[in-house]
């Protein structure tokens, strides 16, 4: 049975990484490019992995609901 407690501590875990690498990230995304051909993505990385761990977080959600809308529908059948 998974409970949510993983999950948070998970989560947890991931914002402390990205917190650490923070700094160092945002001043490697400071430097300025020439123009458009010299701009990337990279400024974005935080964005990307934002929206991951919040599609981890709505999906670790709904599993949770559906083990436990099956339980409950185990336990109404006795």
């Amino acid at each position: 049975m998974l409970s949510s407690k993983p999950l948070v501590r998970l989560g947890l875990l991931v914002l402390l990484a990205l917190a650490a690498a923070g700094p160092a990230a945002a001043q490697e995304a400071a430097v300025p490019g020439t123009g458009l051909s010299g701009q990337s993505l990279r400024p974005y990385q935080f964005v990307f992995v934002a929206y991951a761990l919040a599609w981890l977080l709505v999906l670790g959600w709904v599993v949770a609901i559906a083990r436990r809308m099956s339980r409950l529908e185990r336990r109404l059948e006795r």
